[in-house]
């Protein structure tokens, strides 16, 4: 089945396409010139426009490797993550991009998630994993094109909208984690600049809930917009989908116009290596552009649900807690590659002291765990903060040699 679209950034027209559902196959119909200087701010222009265009169309969906999107697809009856997407308008919280129908006449302040309401029926159905409900749900809701493989929903309240999250564990324990990486990250961006996280108490389960990270005049911008954006090919843009390298993000990012790329890539990889982070990708990171200006920041971390513990799934958590010194030795290597020559000045070592004996007591609370792994994590933790402080401080004494 073949559906024809307007896709639109708020109410301006950008380019006419094609969707064939059965193959997942996108075609450009109609659009302005490849340099259009709107399109190409956009991360739609250069030779290989199309490709990209048709790429940011395709990953506009829930993923179809999320752990309940069997459920979601079969109670609206479509069969694919796409289809779900184009029964709405496309509308995302993360950008002001959408589709509309030919002959349609809706407007951006009449539909979009900022200023309108909507079916707050399709987050309870999701978190209480009543899926039959999701029949008589609008699809017009912002979890339909809303990536990553956990059970999610939005929710709009009066103190604003927040993503709730489901634990990856039935026990939860991994929101301790969550919530850890979250304080850290305030430690080393400042709590005016990262993303908090919370843990809420929803139908009698508790969640972890991260509110809205943009300002009415922001968009995230990530894979694939992003590389369009900085002028890479349609080659590079596909290598660049892959484990995330150091040289790559500082590459990505000042090509899409960030400024101080070294000092971002300085404070993005500390955090990783402190708080052991094992899911980073192209999808936990991008920039964040200003629509009035064009000015893009480094967005900070936003997703947390594999920090402070999940080091290797190899091994069960029993065998790490029984043999620190192999924890340590994976850990030294997945947690790795800072480099003195990054810009450091930034970083102020006296604001992770004493955060080791906070991991611990954060995991103390919490009964089902062997013994010792708060301790095992806070040790790891230490370990990794030597390191950062080692590799800062020769950063320092190269610009300051005679210091």
């Amino acid at each position: 089945m073949l559906v024809k679209r307007t896709l639109l950034f708020e109410n301006q027209e950008l380019l006419d396409f094609e969707v064939d559902f059965s193959t997942s196959e996108i075609r450009v119909l109609d659009a302005p010139d490849a340099d259009d200087s709107l399109l190409c701010s956009l991360g739609f222009g250069g030779p290989d426009r199309d490709a990209f265009v048709a790429d940011s169309i395709r990953v506009r969906r829930m993923s179809e490797r999320r752990e309940d999107a069997e459920q979601i697809l079969g109670a609206f009856g479509v069969h694919s993550a796409l289809e779900l997407a184009f029964r709405g308008r496309g509308l995302s919280l993360a950008d002001k991009l959408w589709y509309r129908a030919p002959g349609a006449t809706e407007r951006w302040e009449d539909i979009n998630f900022l200023d309108n309401d909507w079916d707050a029926s399709f987050c309870e159905a999701v978190l209480t994993h009543d899926y039959k409900r999701l029949a008589s749900c609008s699809p017009d809701v912002p979890d339909v094109t809303t990536g990553g493989r956990a059970r999610k929903a939005w929710e709009q309240t009066g103190d604003g909208i927040c993503l709730l999250k489901e634990p990856l564990y039935e026990n939860g324990y991994d929101l301790i984690g969550a919530s850890l990486a979250a304080e850290l990250c305030g430690l080393l961006y400042g709590q005016d600049a990262h993303q908090p996280l919370n843990v809420v108490e929803r139908f009698g389960r508790r969640f972890a809930s991260s509110p809205l990270m943009l300002c009415r005049d922001e968009e995230l911008v990530q894979d694939p917009r992003i590389f369009a954006m900085g002028g890479f090919g349609l080659s590079d843009a596909i290598r660049l989908t892959g484990p995330l390298s150091s040289q790559d993000f500082a590459d990505v990012i000042a090509r899409a116009g960030v400024p101080d790329a070294l000092a971002c890539l300085a404070r993005m990889f500390a955090f990783k290596v402190l708080a052991l982070m094992t899911d980073m990708h192209p999808g936990n990171y991008g920039v964040i552009r200003n629509i009035e200006t064009g000015a893009c920041r480094a967005a900070p971390p936003f997703d947390y649900e594999r920090s402070f513990g999940f080091i290797s799934s190899d091994f069960p958590l029993e065998a790490m807690c029984n043999n620190p010194r192999l924890a340590s030795l994976l850990c030294a290597k997945e947690f790795s590659g800072l480099d003195s020559s990054w810009d450091w000045s930034w970083y102020d070592p006296q604001k992770l002291s004493g955060f080791e004996s906070h991991i611990q007591e954060a995991y103390a609370s919490f009964g089902d765990l062997p013994a010792g792994f708060g301790r095992l994590i806070a040790g790891l933790f230490a370990t990794q903060r030597d390191y950062v402080n080692e590799v800062a401080a020769r950063s320092q004494a190269a610009k300051h040699p005679e210091t």
